[in-house]
């Protein structure tokens, strides 16, 4: 691999991307008229597929032909929690401002506004925490 290739594949694996585990179909090398298969090594953040195997450095339009494969139980990029939002909801009464973002699926940043707008009820004393029930009410409000 030359330094070229390295520092693409660093910046890529640096937005995401990981090594490819799937299982690919010989249709798929087929279509992209893959010089030497046995070379390959693929990257992907699914559905966009990298080949660092040859110069060619093949992307195939489509990821048809390669299985889908599904993340495994906390190997996810920026995971803080092994616990999910619910069990955290039913074990603390008050709740820091990730661990709220966390719960709702927002960004620090809006965690911060909603409480502004009195959306989310926050404690009195410092430092900056959010109740669980506040938290739970806010989860509620569905648009269906």
């Amino acid at each position: 691999m030359t330094a070229k290739h390295f520092k693409d594949f660093a910046d890529l694996y640096g937005k995401g991307f990981r090594p490819y585990v799937g299982e690919i179909m010989p249709d798929a090398y087929d279509c992209l008229h893959c010089p030497d298969r046995r070379k390959a090594y693929w990257i992907a953040r699914w559905p966009i597929l990298h080949c660092f195997g040859c110069s060619r450095r093949c992307t195939p339009r489509t990821p048809e032909g390669f299985q889908l494969v599904l993340p495994e139980r906390g190997t996810r990029t920026n995971v803080q929690y092994d616990i999910s939002p619910e069990e955290m909801l039913r074990s603390k009464a008050l709740l820091r401002v990730d661990e709220a973002a966390y719960c709702l699926n927002l960004s620090h940043r809006h965690v911060y506004t909603l409480a502004a707008d009195g959306r989310l009820t926050k404690h009195k004393d410092k430092p900056f925490r959010v109740t669980a029930e506040s938290v739970i009410e806010e989860m509620k409000r569905v648009d269906w």
